[in-house]
C-alpha cells in the first residue's frame, strides 16, 4: 500500500511543479512591436468578481483584491462582447497563458468556447482599453479620411 502511494505522489508531484513553474510571472514584449511591457501573470479563477468584454478576443477582469487582468483568447470569438456571462474551466483554480483554460459563453442560445491564451496583470481598465486598441486592426469604416 504505501509503494502504490509512492508511485502515484511521484508523477503527481512532477505534474504540479512545472504547472507552477508554467504560471511563474514573467515580462514580454508586446508581440504587436508596441515597446512597453506587459506582464503576464496568473488569475485565480474563484476570486474573480466581474468581467467586461471589451472585443471579440479580449476580457477585462476584475478580482475581489482589486486586481486587474486582460484575457486574450486564440481567436475571434463570435457574439462575445454581447456575452452576459462567461466561465471559465481549467483543470486548477488558477488560469495563466498559454495553458489549456477555455471560457464559455452563449451565442444565438448556443455555448461557445474559445481558449484562453494570454494573462496579463493591467492597472486600470483604460490601460486594457489601449492595449486592445492597439492589439486589433481598425475596422474598415475607422480608417482615417
Amino acid at each position: 500500500m504505501q509503494r502504490n502511494r509512492r508511485t502515484i505522489a511521484w508523477p503527481l508531484g512532477l505534474i504540479l511543479m512545472f504547472t507552477g513553474v508554467a504560471c511563474t510571472s514573467t515580462e514580454k514584449a508586446d508581440p504587436s512591436g508596441d515597446l512597453s511591457l506587459t506582464e503576464e501573470t496568473c488569475l485565480n479563477v474563484r476570486r474573480i468578481r466581474s468581467f467586461s468584454p471589451l472585443h471579440e478576443r479580449f476580457i477585462y477582469v476584475r478580482s475581489d483584491r482589486q486586481a486587474q487582468y486582460l484575457l486574450t483568447m486564440d481567436r475571434y470569438c463570435m457574439g462575445l462582447p454581447n456575452a452576459l456571462s462567461i466561465t471559465i474551466s481549467e483543470g486548477f483554480s488558477r488560469v495563466c497563458s498559454d495553458t489549456s483554460a477555455t471560457i464559455t459563453y452563449t451565442h444565438y442560445g448556443t455555448p461557445a468556447t474559445c481558449r484562453i491564451v494570454g494573462v496579463e496583470a493591467v492597472a486600470s481598465r483604460e490601460e486594457a482599453e489601449r492595449l486592445v486598441a492597439e492589439r486589433t486592426p481598425p475596422k474598415p469604416g475607422d480608417a482615417p479620411r
